[in-house]
């Protein structure tokens, strides 16, 4: 009966109080062998004790094979691999803290990753030298490592950084044991109580088991991650190479077009609007003085300013495009030569353009500096011609007519009608830009053009000299960047008058350098005095004529005495009141004459040269026009 009660006992797992009361029991029954009684109540304790160990250990069996499927089923996320091993390890031990740190080798140091059960913040970051504190014994000896009171555990050595972090966490008891994998050790798994005490045998053995099992997801997981990452790179790459096999078709195609354009006789206008349905945006073609030499229909006059600007702006020059104020400029170049800039002003912003965009562009460059120097060469060419021809007309032979007419009009040239000449000069290191604009400004209004003893020469459709010599001084000082300075002469009617026009204008040209007025433009007759000591198509009488010519037909249609004033108020040392005196007037009717004086002639009476010029008109009017008195004196 008392073994049956024990072994019921046992099958129902009754604590060991039960074992106690049953035992006193049987005790007190009559006739109870004692010493039985003590052996089946200690016999059963030991087997009750034995399957307490074996539920046990069926119970760790179990959580690590429950940890072991979990660990398998986590992916390549490290992180989330860490987490579950580090939350598994709290639930195993039941412990308040359980965290888990990785070895960082060159720097012989174990950082925490993940801690589960903390309250802060400060373990984040922590790194601990190897040999210091739990983690670092471990990780320097690869072997377990507890301590009951880590504050007073003189085994330790103590890091302040460490035990800050230790601190702020109330960490006491703390257990720490090492994640190793085929020999190395990689990290360190910690168990930590918040109070004193003893982790037991089987605690350490646990957590050590566990630590394999983690130690082996570890490092299969980030395995996963290397893999995972390489693919990534792998589809990176063929999405870059995908990327750029569309760049290159896309450079390919738009190259094949401008060659295309070419090859077709087309010129630089199609090629940069050939250019503009790849890119977008606007374009422009601007030559080495930064003058626009054409653009993308539609362009806004503002976008071609803000083009133009961009283009003047400093530039390496090596036909690589460069930003500049949010336009992309190429340097056209031909050797070491300079031909322009290729400006483009993209619609999207500069952030979003693309180093294909640029590189179509650069693509576009070397076709149109192409384009340029071909068209330049031909221009070149057709100008040495043209010069030729100027050169031949303004030496003379051009009166024996028939050869010389027969080469003008094959080349577009008219040499009957109106024209005039202009000799143009500006600084020596210019001339060959000038000769350049000069011959395309020829080529442009049907015109020839030479260079001759170091000034660029032009002849020019146009039957008002004094105007078309403003127009080019003010247009070749725009486009060179440098005043130009302009003689005129003419118009005349053949090319007979070639010669003669040719030596005036350049005498015109040679007296404004003298006069230091470069920049200016001026024939014979707007030199004044100087133009009648060059001579030349002016007399002393259309001098006169163009001086005084108001004033004496106003006089003679209205009876009036302005000549006469005029005279007397030079005489008087420009007095008004002795001129008055003189003329037996009023002061005020002598001011009213000079401001109408001044109204015929536009004249500036501060303006010395002017002055100058009507007074020698008014001595040389007296000359050619002698007073009554002395055509009285004649007839008598």
């Amino acid at each position: 009966m008392t073994r049956h009660t024990f072994l019921r006992l046992l099958v129902e797992g009754a604590p060991a109080v039960a074992y106690e009361d049953a035992l006193r029991v049987a005790l007190a029954a009559p006739g109870a062998n004692r010493g039985e009684l003590l052996s089946e109540y200690h016999l059963a304790l030991l087997l009750r004790d034995r399957f307490d160990v074996q539920q046990a250990r069926h119970e760790t069996q179990r959580a690590l094979l429950t940890c072991a499927t979990e660990l398998v089923e986590v992916t390549s996320d490290v992180d989330r691999v860490l987490t579950s091993i580090v939350t598994r390890a709290q639930q195993l031990l039941n412990c308040d803290l359980a965290y888990l740190s990785l070895n960082d080798a060159e720097r012989s140091e174990t950082y925490v990753r993940v801690m589960v059960g903390a309250t802060t913040g400060d373990w984040k970051d922590v790194r601990i030298p190897f040999g210091v504190g739990i983690g670092g014994k471990v990780a320097e000896t690869a072997a377990p490592f507890a301590t009951p009171d880590y504050f007073h555990d003189e085994r330790l050595d103590h890091d302040a950084a460490v035990d800050r972090s230790a601190r702020a966490e109330r960490q006491v008891a703390i257990l720490g044991v090492p994640l190793v994998h085929r020999g190395h050790v990689i990290g360190v798994l910690y168990a930590s109580n918040r109070t004193a005490g003893a982790f037991p045998p089987e605690s350490v053995l646990l957590l050590s088991s566990f630590a394999a099992l983690a130690a082996v997801a570890i490092e299969r997981a980030q395995l996963l991650d290397d893999k995972e990452q390489a693919l990534q790179a792998a589809r990176r790459a063929n999405a870059a190479l995908e990327e750029r096999t569309r760049a290159t078709a896309r450079e390919v195609a738009a190259h094949d077009r401008s060659m295309d354009l070419v090859l077709q006789g087309g010129g630089l206008q199609e090629v940069v609007d050939a250019a503009r349905t790849f890119l977008g945006g606007c374009l422009a073609v601007v030559d080495e003085l930064n003058a626009p030499v054409m653009w993308t229909d539609g362009t806004p006059e503002d976008r071609l300013h803000a083009m133009i600007t961009a283009a003047r702006r400093p530039r390496t020059g090596t036909g690589r495009s460069e930003h500049v104020d949010g336009c992309w400029v190429t340097v056209l170049t031909a050797g070491s030569s300079s031909l322009g800039a290729l400006v483009w002003d993209p619609e999207t912003p500069t952030e979003d353009t693309t180093a294909v965009d640029v590189r179509l562009l650069e693509r576009t460059a070397v076709v149109a500096a192409l384009l340029q120097l071909f068209t330049r060469s031909l221009a070149a060419a057709e100008a040495r011609v043209r010069g030729d021809l100027l050169d031949d007309l303004l030496s003379g032979t051009g009166r024996a007519g028939t050869a010389l007419d027969e080469r003008a009009q094959r080349l577009g040239y008219q040499p009957h009608g109106p024209h005039t000449v202009l000799v143009t000069h500006a600084p020596a290191r210019q001339l060959p830009l000038l000769s350049t604009a000069t011959a395309e400004m020829a080529a442009s209004r049907k015109g020839l053009s030479t260079v001759r003893d170091g000034f660029a020469v032009l002849a020019l459709p146009s039957s008002d000299a004094a105007l078309t010599g403003r127009q080019i001084a003010g247009s070749l000082s725009l486009r060179l960047g440098t005043p130009v300075t302009v003689g005129a002469a003419g118009p005349v009617t053949d090319s007979g008058g070639l010669p003669g026009a040719y030596g005036e204008a350049l005498a015109c040209a040679r007296a404004l350098l003298r006069l230091e007025r470069a920049g200016d433009s001026a024939t014979v007759r707007e030199l004044g005095y100087t133009g009648l000591l060059l001579g030349g198509a002016a007399t002393v009488s259309g001098f006169v004529d163009r001086m005084l010519g108001p004033v004496v037909r106003h006089d003679e249609q209205r009876d009036t005495e302005l000549l006469t004033t005029l005279e007397t108020y030079f005489a008087t040392g420009r007095s008004p009141a002795r001129s008055a005196d003189h003329l037996h007037v009023h002061p005020n009717t002598v001011t009213q004459r000079l401001d109408r004086i001044k109204r015929l002639l536009d004249l500036d009476w501060s303006d010395p040269d002017k002055t100058l010029d009507l007074q020698l008109a008014l001595r040389l009017n007296r000359v050619l026009r002698p007073h009554s008195a002395d055509r009285e004196y004649g007839q008598q």
